[in-house]
């Protein structure tokens, strides 16, 4: 006999149907699995995830219901944890900044994220973290931009990959349960467990030192308004992000303490390239769009042998370091890069290293200018934030026979 029911996912509510392909007992697992996440009583749901099973594998989804055939039960369960999941995240894409990282809350709602990739120890930490603390998730932690966080416990995923992994409520693993109301994250950390480590330790990162390690661990990161501030707000009102090395998750409890009073006091200025942003000194005066860097428009017409930014998602200023996000990586770009990046807008490297040599100081002795610009301009070309543009026929017409160089 077919069975139903509701599960919350973050803001959301998912309807699990399982047919009849499934055992009674295989049907009565599924469903204890989700137990601690259980809606007796609700609205129509957001999603419908409908779960089968049979030799011959099929995965059909359609737009309004995902329709999932897979060999085993345990196959199925482990999937369906995957969609619940998917299901819960993409309606807070843009209202949420969401990261891949187990969470834990205090007694007085304070809330500490720990990043990292899969693999990393994000599951095991949690179950040592959460028989002394709140658990809060165990993979998608969502803040919205007040700082609170919503709370998703959802079934841990013990196993390693090949394989099916097993959805374990929280609840049947002895862990805390936690209130919705009240949770405020005050901490996010980076685990860093290595076997090789004899007394684990805490280090504080600086705002560029972290976002490039945070962005490639966030969902739908684009979908905010200005991402890169957005991430870089976060991490200044925690104070910074720490990073936790050690080898074993046992120990990782003991450490709450000095990662909340770890908290960094270097004090970063934020600015975005698509505001209004001057300095006392005249090292980023005109980086903006509306007041260009270049003396004149670009004298080749932005074709013959030009250099042009690729598309990307945010750029931040902070100090004297540019970071340009683009897709779920970011680079930092330092010295003349801020400036040339800026400044290739269909320019010559000529016109660029003219724009370097009016907006940054004289450089040090012994350093060459040219060389500098050349090397920042093929890094950067190598790292497809620029594309150079190489005209085909030599005559700088600016016709379309160019080629592209990226």
């Amino acid at each position: 006999m077919p069975t139903a029911f509701d599960v919350r996912a973050l803001t959301s509510t998912v309807r699990i149907e399982l047919d009849d392909t499934l055992s009674a007992g295989e049907q009565k697992t599924i469903k204890s699995q989700w137990a601690d996440l259980l809606v007796e009583e609700s609205d129509e749901p957001t999603t419908t995830i409908r779960g089968s099973v049979s030799a011959a594998i099929a995965d059909v989804r359609a737009r309004a219901a995902r329709s999932i055939t897979l060999r085993t039960a345990a196959e199925l369960a482990d999937r369906i944890t995957t969609e619940v999941t998917l299901s819960g995240i993409r309606p807070l894409q843009g209202k949420a900044l969401m990261l891949h990282a187990a969470a834990v809350a205090l007694d007085d709602g304070r809330v500490i994220g720990f990043v990292g990739p899969s693999g990393r120890g994000k599951t095991t930490a949690s179950k040592a973290l959460g028989r002394a603390f709140g658990y809060v998730t165990d993979e998608t932690l969502a803040i919205r931009p007040d700082g609170s966080v919503v709370p998703y416990p959802k079934p841990l995923s013990i196993g390693a990959r090949p394989g099916p992994k097993q959805p374990t409520p929280a609840s049947g693993m002895g862990l805390r349960p936690v209130s919705g109301d009240g949770l405020q994250i005050a901490a996010l950390v980076l685990l860093d467990r290595r076997s090789d480590v004899v007394q684990p330790y805490v280090e504080s990162l600086s705002i560029t030192e972290a976002l490039p390690e945070l962005v490639p661990h966030t969902s739908y990161l684009a979908a905010m308004h200005r991402p890169l501030r957005t991430l870089a707000e976060r991490v200044r009102s925690t104070g910074g992000v720490r990073r936790v090395v050690y080898s074993e998750a046992d120990s990782l409890p003991g450490l709450v303490d000095q990662i909340l009073a770890d908290v960094s006091t270097e004090a970063h200025t934020l600015s975005d390239v698509t505001s209004t942003y001057r300095r006392d000194c005249d090292c980023f005066a005109e980086l903006l769009p509306d007041t260009p860097i270049l003396a004149g428009v670009p004298t080749n017409g932005g074709y013959a042998d030009s250099y042009w930014r690729t598309d990307h998602t945010d750029a931040l200023l902070v100090d004297d370091l540019l970071l340009v996000l683009r897709r779920h990586q970011v680079l930092v770009l330092e010295g003349v890069g801020p400036t040339a990046w800026l400044a290739a807008s269909g320019s010559t490297e000529d016109e660029i290293r003219q724009a370097v040599l009016r907006q940054l100081p004289a450089p040090p002795e012994g350093v060459d200018p040219a060389e500098a610009v050349a090397r920042a301009l093929k890094e950067m070309t190598s790292a497809q934030l620029l594309t150079r543009r190489r005209d085909g026929d030599g005559d700088g017409d600016g016709d379309g026979d160019g080629e592209i160089e990226r």
